[in-house]
């Protein structure tokens, strides 16, 4: 089965989207597929295919049908997988399919989460209304990572089949697993993304200033941009200031030694769809708070883990227990979350279930 992903951007700017496009492209043609990527932006040394939108707005191009065009008459794929929403790369690439009498998926990814809408709420309803509720409507399946989503999205797309399937995490080695255990002198706790306001950072900053916890800083690794400004005025009307330090966007080796070493990452984010950077934390044996609005199971919390709703209070409650770990228990409740994470995320035992999506997709 040949099958090709569009998606706008696959760069790492893209953050977890990235990743997870990356690792199912990889497993499909692990697994006897034909997979292939098309997209408007990418990293140095990706094998994909590029449509030059010369970053118009919207990410318009012609080139994009033409780009199409050409792939199915050197290719023929069998199915087209769209990721996102709200660009003309998925617009055109689901009238394309539809067009062509091509199978398609569309991942949303959690763009259509409740409380994405209300940013830019008018501007977002007369887009998906006027237009790709219409096309989207036409897919084959829906694909939702969490229950939440697949709710939301059964709401929005009554007669569509929508397809449940979490984002996903490889495992690591018997040799790299030893190495995770954290020594007495580690004392940061780790903010993992993108500078956004969806993503809670304000809360972690008000949480930990009401603590006055001398023995911790807080560490935010993401590729700094405008929204900077207003957590650097917070961090000083705060008192923050020598407590939290910046470090831009880390990838490699340096992101798998700054998580593995935090005693715990933190990531209270208001919307998303379970995170690939708290699966990163949990396969690295690192504790992870995030909140209930992320759709990771409940049991999260007895793992290992701790699961909140994005409000100071209870953030800075869980991060006064986790912070009174002896490193001892820090190092067993990661131990925990790993475990967890195996079990319920991993590619080895769940990636049979993006195989029977696919011929679902075929056959029905």
């Amino acid at each position: 089965m040949k099958i090709l992903h569009v998606v706008e951007d696959f760069s790492l700017e893209s953050g977890g989207l990235r990743t997870v496009i990356k690792d199912l492209n990889y497993y499909l043609n692990k697994e006897n597929f034909t997979s292939y990527i098309l997209s408007a932006k990418e990293e140095l040394g990706d094998n994909i295919f590029i449509v030059n939108t010369n970053n118009s707005p919207w990410l318009y191009s012609k080139e994009w049908e033409v780009k199409l065009n050409s792939l199915k008459e050197k290719y023929n794929f069998d199915v087209v997988h769209i990721h996102g929403v709200w660009m003309y790369p998925q617009y055109i690439a689901s009238k394309f399919c539809i067009k062509n009498d091509i199978p398609f998926i569309v991942s949303i990814h959690g763009m259509y989460e409740p409380w994405l809408w209300e940013k830019g709420k008018l501007k977002k309803k007369l887009y998906f209304n006027l237009l790709t509720k219409k096309v989207f409507s036409r897919a084959k399946l829906l694909h939702a990572i969490t229950p939440l989503e697949k709710t939301n999205l059964q709401s929005l797309f009554k007669n569509n089949n929508v397809i449940e399937i979490p984002n996903l995490i490889e495992e690591i080695s018997c040799e790299e697993k030893e190495q995770f255990n954290i020594k007495d002198d580690v004392n940061y706790i780790l903010y993992l993304g993108r500078l956004d306001e969806k993503k809670g950072i304000d809360l972690l900053l008000k949480s930990f200033s009401k603590l006055n916890n001398s023995d911790f800083k807080i560490v935010i690794a993401g590729k700094l941009n405008d929204y900077q400004k207003s957590l650097k005025l917070l961090i000083n009307s705060l008192k923050l200031e020598g407590k939290v330090e910046f470090l831009g966007m880390v990838k490699g080796k340096e992101k798998i030694d700054l998580i593995k070493n935090a005693f715990v990452l933190v990531a209270p984010s208001y919307s998303e769809v379970i995170g690939m950077v708290n699966l990163e934390a949990g396969i690295l044996k690192t504790p992870v708070i995030t909140t209930f609005q992320t759709g990771l199971k409940m049991d999260w919390n007895s793992n290992g883990g701790r699961l909140i709703n994005p409000n100071v209070n209870e953030l800075s409650d869980v991060l006064k227990e986790v912070l009174s770990w002896s490193i001892s228990q820090r190092n067993k409740n990661g131990e925990k979350l790993y475990n967890f994470v195996v079990k319920n995320y991993s590619w080895s035992l769940r990636f049979k279930d993006w195989k029977k999506l696919y011929k679902k997709c075929i056959h029905e």
